[in-house]
C-alpha cells in the first residue's frame, strides 16, 4: 500500500476534526533453533539506533524462543516504516549470527501466536490527549472510535490476516483475540484499552498477526476510527471476561 493512503487517512482525521493520531506498535516473533543470548540483543539494538529504530524496551512472550519488540511512540508514517525496516534488519542480523528470527503468524502449532498489536491516541491541536475513561464515563472521540472500529473489523481481516495462514493463529488458548470486542486491560479482546490514568488513555487493537503490513494495518485502524468519528458509532457494551466465550454471543473474528 503507497504511502500516500496513508497519509490521506491521517490528514483526514486533521482537515474534519482537527485530531492527530499518535501511534506505536510491538511486534512479536520466534527464533528456531538456538535463542538469542544479551549480546544478540545488545548488538540488535545497537543497529537499530544506527537505522534510527525507535526501540522501546524487547521482552521475552508466552512462546518457547518468543520474543516481543515494542517501539516508542511516534507519527504514523515513522511507526508503519521502522516498524517495517524493523523485520529487515532482524532477520539480516540474526542471519549474521547463526539463528533464524521468524515472524509468521503461527509458526508453531502448539506455541501462541504472534502479533502486531497497535497502539494509538489522538490529540487536539494543543497536543493534549482526547481519549478519556473512567469507568462508565467515557469520551465521545474515544467511545466513537472504538464503536468505528468493531464495526469495520470483519471487512478489514484480509489486511489483518493477509495470508490463508495468518488464520491458524486464531485458535482457542492461542493468545490472539477471536471475536469482535473491546474491554479494558483485558487481553482477550480485540480492541483493548491498557492501564493508564483516566485522562490518558490509548487503544490497542490486537488483531493483526506479525506477518501483516504494517502500513496497510495502521491504514485500516485509522480509517475504522474515521468512520466512527464521521457516523458517531456507539460500540457494544465492554467485554469484562473471556471475550472468547459463546455466552457473550460476540460475532467471531473467522466466521
Amino acid at each position: 500500500m503507497p504511502h500516500n493512503h496513508l497519509i490521506s487517512s491521517v490528514e483526514k482525521l486533521q482537515a474534519d476534526f482537527g485530531l492527530t493520531p499518535v501511534i506505536a506498535s510491538e511486534i512479536e516473533f520466534y527464533f528456531h533453533g538456538s535463542e538469542p543470548d544479551e549480546g544478540f540483543w545488545a548488538g540488535l539494538m545497537h543497529a537499530c539506533i544506527q537505522h534510527d529504530i525507535p526501540i522501546l524496551k524487547h521482552d521475552k512472550e508466552r512462546g518457547k524462543a518468543q520474543y516481543e519488540v515494542a517501539f516508542q511512540p511516534s507519527n504514523t508514517l515513522i511507526c508503519a516504516d521502522k516498524t517495517r525496516l524493523f523485520t529487515d534488519i532482524a532477520t539480516h542480523f540474526s542471519s549474521q549470527n547463526a539463528l533464524k528470527i521468524d515472524f509468521s503468524a503461527k509458526p508453531f502449532a502448539d506455541e501462541p501466536g504472534s502479533g502486531l498489536h497497535i497502539h494509538i491516541h489522538l490529540e487536539n491541536s494543543d497536543g493534549k490527549n482526547v481519549y478519556f475513561k473512567n469507568d462508565e464515563v467515557i469520551s465521545d472521540e474515544l467511545k466513537f472510535s472504538i464503536g468505528g472500529l468493531l464495526d469495520q473489523l470483519p471487512a478489514s481481516m484480509p489486511i489483518f490476516a493477509p495470508h490463508e495462514s495468518s488464520y491458524a493463529r486464531f485458535t482457542e488458548k492461542s493468545n490472539a483475540p477471536l471475536t469482535v470486542s473491546w474491554g479494558a486491560n483485558n487481553r482477550t479482546v480485540a480492541i483493548r484499552l491498557p492501564d493508564s490514568t483516566h485522562d490518558n488513555k490509548r487503544i490497542e487493537h490486537r488483531v493483526a498477526g506479525a506477518d501483516a503490513d504494517p502500513e496497510a494495518v495502521i491504514t485500516a485502524i485509522l480509517t475504522g476510527i474515521h468512520h466512527g468519528l464521521s457516523n458517531k458509532i456507539c460500540p457494544p457494551p465492554q467485554i469484562y471476561g473471556d471475550a472468547s466465550l459463546e455466552m457473550y454471543g460476540l460475532p467471531r473474528l473467522t466466521g
